[in-house]
């Protein structure tokens, strides 16, 4: 392992100063640039958003996405990078998989579509059956892209949407029929993982008491529930007086200041010099109140996000655009979760955010597993941070690609001539005792490591044989032995990287991916140090997933 390398190629200046900014910016109204030279330096910044954000469990962990840092990799064997990424790798469905996609628009009814597997790979490749040309297969790829496919948020169990990056060819393999006690079929490779009762399993690890999440499609309004504001919220809270009443205030996070005067109409009508705070009614969807223009006036009933956005966010005409809450909470009235949009747009939102369709998933009983044979087999990879999608009305995970060694035989040739040590290229634990995570306890002598080291050499001398006697460089390769060292760049955002920390620094992993969790820590440490003590002290090692 003496040879493990990691070094930085370029890394986001004052990563905390950009976390902060952008942490300040979610509640300011303000344009948090054109007070730069008031930031706090990177050090202050740091217990800031360890205080304010990390430590606090806001849950709103969007600013840590932004600074972003760039690894060069080197000499690690093959089997490590593709170890730190397992639990996105290698899954096979039958191409008469169908998976949903969501309509843009509410139009006749219908809220989802489905398309089957093996139809969308023939489009991603090959393009249209009247067209065929790879110019048409590349705009099938950004159409293809473009749709919104259906996965499960599996830490609210709510239907959303994301988008595919990939989709794969996986050739013919053994495929096995889950069936569930309420009809649903799927055939997938052992390999194949679902989400169940009991976290992601595979089809081999199926037990008895293993359920599988299908998707519910209730068609009901998911009931609006108000936010939790604490004191950093209310920290930076703005106040606005509403246009054509000027005896209240509306505030970034939705409450509603009154200085109107008590007494009613044969009282002061002047505007009191200490408001009260409104209180809020709800309707079924919205919150809202009654205001009036002066002391005694008419009341008008007016829903508070509109409000909101017509004082905060005033358009030359708006009579015609509709209020969008992002995130689809309707309660939810703070200025970050509301934009003007048109009516389309809203429909879009329902969809996106599951207000219009409690969509849901329910853990059902399996009826049985069995061995069907052959079939060829496709899979998708999927932007989502959950890496799922809903096949057959099933959830299962997507796949993921990994690095080849197509171009690596240049190397192992000059390993047979001489100009190569040979564990520059190849990998091999050292002499000493070990104990996999099973328990099991054994011993690498040097007479194995010799052998082995000789059986690397062989396989070399074979790889150039073949390529002389004229076969390709990715027919050839598949005699290379796997550990191979590999060199590669990896770019991770402050989250991400906690993320692969989370995943493989556990006591447990894989010794050579916690040897690359080290080197790691070391750059993080030095790139962003508040929050990599707060991560060391936190979370390191304890096999939890980042924030």
């Amino acid at each position: 392992m003496d040879k493990f390398k990691v070094e930085v190629i370029s890394a986001t200046e004052n990563p905390q100063q950009v976390i902060w900014a952008a942490m300040h910016q979610d509640y300011c109204e303000d344009f948090v640039y054109d007070s730069k030279d008031k930031f706090p330096n990177e050090e202050k910044a740091g217990e800031l958003i360890v205080k304010h954000l990390l430590s606090a469990n806001r849950g709103h962990y969007g600013p840590i996405e932004h600074p972003v840092i760039v690894f060069n990799v080197g000499y690690f064997p093959h089997s490590m990078m593709q170890q730190i990424r397992t639990h996105r790798v290698g899954m096979c469905l039958t191409g008469d998989v169908e998976v949903s996609f969501t309509h843009p628009t509410l139009s006749s009814g219908e809220l989802y579509h489905k398309y089957k597997l093996g139809d969308l790979a023939d489009l991603w490749y090959n393009g249209r059956k009247h067209q065929r040309t790879e110019s048409d297969a590349d705009y099938m790829k950004r159409q293809i892209s473009a749709r919104h496919i259906q996965v499960l948020d599996t830490n609210t169990n709510r239907l959303t949407s994301s988008h595919i990056s990939n989709i794969y060819i996986n050739g013919i393999k053994e495929v096995f029929e889950i069936t569930t006690i309420t009809g649903e079929t799927i055939k997938a490779t052992q390999e194949h993982r679902f989400w169940t009762n009991l976290g992601w399993k595979k089809v081999s690890e199926f037990t008895e008491n293993t359920k599988l999440a299908r998707v519910v499609y209730l068609g009901q309004k998911i009931k609006p529930c108000e936010i939790d504001i604490d004191e950093f919220d209310l920290e930076y809270e703005q106040w606005k007086t509403i246009p054509n009443y000027p005896y209240y205030e509306v505030s970034t996070l939705g409450r509603v200041h009154s200085f109107m005067p008590r007494g009613g109409k044969h009282k002061p009508t002047s505007r009191r010099d200490i408001p009260t705070l409104k209180k809020l009614s709800k309707s079924k969807d919205y919150m809202f109140a009654s205001f009036s223009n002066f002391p005694g006036g008419e009341n008008k009933r007016l829903n508070i996000h509109r409000l909101v956005l017509e004082t905060f966010n005033p358009l030359d005409n708006y009579s015609n655009l509709e209020a969008r809450h992002i995130n689809g909470n309707s309660y939810d009235n703070r200025l970050i979760n509301l934009e003007w949009g048109t009516s389309q747009e809203n429909k879009k939102d329902n969809i996106t955010n599951n207000t219009v369709a409690s969509n849901r998933a329910e853990f059902v009983s399996i009826k049985s597993v069995k061995y069907i044979g052959l079939e060829p087999t496709y899979d998708l990879e999927i932007m989502h941070k959950d890496h799922n999608f809903i096949a057959n009305n099933l959830v299962v995970h997507n796949s993921f690609d990994v690095q080849s060694f197509r171009y690596t035989g240049n190397r192992i040739i000059q390993v047979v001539k001489g100009e190569r040590n040979i564990e520059d290229v190849f990998y091999l634990r050292p002499v000493g005792n070990y104990t996999n995570r099973q328990g099991k306890h054994y011993f690498y002598s040097e007479k194995q490591r010799q052998e082995d080291l000789e059986w690397c050499l062989q396989a070399c001398k074979l790889y150039q044989k073949r390529i002389e006697e004229g076969l390709s460089e990715e027919h050839a390769r598949s005699i290379i032995p796997f550990d191979a060292r590999q060199h590669f760049v990896m770019s991770c955002n402050a989250r991400s990287l906690m993320h692969i920390l989370d995943l493989r620094w556990k006591k447990d992993a894989q010794l050579e991916a916690q040897k690359l969790c080290e080197l790691l820590y070391i750059h993080f440490e030095k790139w962003s140090p508040a929050l990599a003590k707060w991560y060391k002290e936190s979370r390191a090692q304890k096999a939890r997933l980042s924030p």
